[in-house]
């Protein structure tokens, strides 16, 4: 009974904490996992050492924090379910991240302890180490599998080992604070006297899937129209934009960013010959949203490449 109610409040406590975050900004996290333990057959935890290696299978419910890019520490409340234990397992531990590819392996160390409902005195205080690797599903689900090593604080020579795999649902991350800006065309005038030049404005906007730099068909018309211009106007050059929203790290999202603007350049030269030098790139990362990157719509907004240029002329009224 106190097993149950001791994994119930974790639970409650979990599910709370996650309600009262989920619509801010906040750098908390809630996961569910499994994980399979091999137990040390000297281990005296109430459990039958009949044979060695005993590999209870426990369900475990995570509430933690992600502090940046690198580093994350999170509380894990694990309950056998295989029915070889009757043990609850509470663990803390501390993750340290690395690499920007969307599969970053990490390194992770903290403590834990046992207890067992058969015999409420008897439990086993733990320090444990451990690796694994961590992937971003979509913009809020991270999936993270890892492996660890127990040793008893008591100086015992007893060592358990775990395996296991976790979703975790991210509720927020800060928003940018990079200034929005955004090349504005410039308006034609109300009125045009004769013989007075006036600039017409050529704007291109491309918008990728996540974490993509392929150019669907759709915005065809766009470049045929900006290739047009570029034909018969040598003199006119352009420059384009790259961006992204703000999964995944700092380099990893400059660099996808000047995949994109390269993805753009490389059309109009192939496509539409149009001469490479005429052409200039930059990627600005997610330094220079549009619409507001806590939302699936606001980050599609903001996954894109642009390019504005202007053709002026002499026009008579």
């Amino acid at each position: 009974m106190r097993k149950s109610s001791v994994f119930l409040a974790g639970l409650l406590f979990a599910t709370s904490a996650s309600y009262s975050v989920a619509e801010t900004d906040s750098k908390l996290y809630l996961g569910l996992g499994v994980s399979s333990l091999a137990l040390d057959g000297e281990r005296v935890l109430g459990v039958p050492t009949s044979s060695p290696g005993h590999a209870p299978k426990e369900f475990n419910v995570i509430l933690g924090y992600q502090f940046d890019e690198l580093w994350a520490a999170d509380l894990t409340l694990g309950t056998d379910f295989s029915g070889e234990t009757s043990a609850d397992q509470f663990m803390l531990n501390g993750y340290r991240f690395f690499g920007s590819s969307k599969w970053r392996p990490f390194v992770s160390a903290g403590l834990s302890a046992f207890s067992v409902d058969e015999a409420s005195d008897d439990s086993t205080q733990q320090i444990q180490a451990g690796f694994g690797i961590s992937s971003a599903l979509s913009d809020n689900l991270e999936f993270r599998a890892g492996y660890q090593l127990f040793s008893e604080l008591s100086g015992d020579s007893s060592f358990d080992k775990a395996l296991g795999i976790s979703l975790n649902w991210h509720f927020g991350k800060p928003v940018a604070t990079a200034a929005t800006t955004q090349p504005k065309p410039v308006p034609e005038p109300e009125s045009v006297p004769e013989n007075k030049e006036v600039v017409d404005t050529f704007e291109l906007l491309v918008e990728f899937s996540f974490d993509q730099s392929d150019i669907t068909s759709a915005y065809e018309p766009q470049f045929k129209e900006i290739a047009q211009v570029l034909s018969s106007s040598p003199e006119i050059n352009m420059t384009i934009e790259g961006h992204t929203d703000w999964t995944g790290t700092d380099d990893y999202n400059l660099s996808l960013s000047e995949r994109r603007a390269d993805a753009v350049k490389n059309k109009f030269v192939q496509d539409y010959a149009i001469s490479a030098d005429r052409i200039d790139v930059i990627g600005y990362g997610e330094l220079r949203p549009v619409e507001d990157n806590s939302t699936a719509a606001g980050r599609a907004r903001n996954r894109r490449a642009i390019s504005v240029i202007l053709r002026p002329r002499m026009v008579s009224e």
